[in-house]
């Protein structure tokens, strides 16, 4: 991949298209600003959360900066290593996209699961509804899926469950 932008023009996130071997080219799509006051979903792309104290100590956390929180309807589900089922999961993904309310999806956990769940994803949707997404390690897959077939901004940034998140911090 690279980017392509015209040599008259200063570089600008919204002029910039991407440009893949396979696929046509993309307008860059940069989500809104993240501020307090604002809903951010959470869902669970691979494995199921360790420990639902952990996670209850996080969406305090995020409430306590100002926050919203909304919850996947499969968060919490098992199937295996997983947390459910591949199309249940990416279910939630997409109807965290299509709500309204959701400003911003946090990945709960990382693991294999997620790779699974992007061919039941609705891209078209996606790009339709741009958010801030936020993952990383095994969560690469499904960040950069959608940074490929809908040229949106995906963010690397810590899961839920990440050590560092849990523990405590202040407003900045």
């Amino acid at each position: 991949m690279c980017c392509v932008v015209d040599a008259n023009t200063p570089l600008c996130f919204s002029q910039v298209k991407l440009l893949s071997d396979n696929a046509p080219m993309k307008t860059i799509i940069k989500p809104k600003q993240l501020v307090p006051g604002q809903m951010i979903g959470v869902v669970a792309p691979s494995s199921p959360p360790r420990q639902a104290v952990d996670i209850a100590i996080w969406l305090d956390r995020v409430r306590d900066l100002g926050f919203r929180v909304k919850v996947g309807d499969h968060v919490y589900d098992r199937h295996g290593y997983l947390a459910g089922l591949d199309k249940d999961r990416a279910t939630d993904i997409n109807q965290m996209f299509a709500d309204d309310e959701v400003d911003a999806i946090f990945c709960l956990r990382s693991g294999y699961g997620s790779a699974r769940t992007l061919q039941y994803l609705d891209f078209d949707l996606i790009r339709q509804h741009p958010k801030v997404i936020i993952g990383y390690s095994d969560l690469t897959a499904l960040i950069l899926a959608i940074h490929a077939r809908t040229g949106l901004v995906t963010f690397h940034g810590p899961e839920c469950e990440d050590q560092l998140v849990l523990r405590p911090y202040s407003k900045i």
